[in-house]
C-alpha cells in the first residue's frame, strides 16, 4: 500500500510524505505557497520517482490551519483521488503533530469508499470579506 500524506497547515509551507506499508518513507518541506502546492507535489513525487498512477491512497490534514491553505490542499488530494478513483482520507490535526507522528497514526487498513471526499476543518470563522453595513 502506498499513499501520499499532504499537509498544508502553514502558508507558506507544504509537507508532503510517502507512506509504504504504514511506515513513513519519504518526506519533504517545500517553501511554497498554496498556488504552487500543485506543482510541488508533481516535482516532489517525480524526485521520488513516484507517479500518480503508482498511489493507492491519499491523506490530507485537513486542518485546523490556514484557511487558504487547509482548502487548497484538500481540494488537491480529493481531485487526484477522484481523478486516479481511489480513496481519501482527512486527518485533522489540532496537536500539529509532524508527518512521522500523523503517519504512524494513519489506518490505512480500513480504506473509506472511493466515492467519499475529505472536509477541511477550520478552528475559527473565516475573515475573507468586511461585513455588510
Amino acid at each position: 500500500m502506498l499513499a501520499l500524506l499532504i499537509s498544508g497547515q502553514d502558508i507558506r509551507e507544504l509537507s508532503l510524505g510517502l507512506v509504504r506499508d504504514g511506515r513513513l518513507v519519504g518526506d519533504v518541506v517545500v517553501p511554497a505557497s498554496p498556488e504552487r502546492y500543485l506543482s510541488a507535489i508533481a516535482a516532489t513525487l517525480a524526485g521520488w520517482n513516484v507517479r500518480a498512477e503508482d498511489l493507492d491512497a491519499l491523506a490530507v490534514v485537513t486542518g485546523p490551519g490556514s484557511f487558504t491553505s487547509s482548502r487548497v490542499s484538500t481540494t488537491i488530494a480529493n481531485a487526484i483521488a477522484f481523478g486516479r478513483n481511489i480513496p481519501v482520507i482527512g486527518v485533522e490535526n489540532a496537536a500539529r503533530k509532524n508527518l512521522h507522528e500523523l503517519a504512524e497514526s494513519l489506518d490505512l487498513s480500513t480504506l473509506p469508499d472511493t466515492d467519499r471526499f475529505a472536509i477541511p476543518v477550520y478552528d475559527r470563522p473565516p475573515h475573507i470579506t468586511s461585513p455588510a453595513s
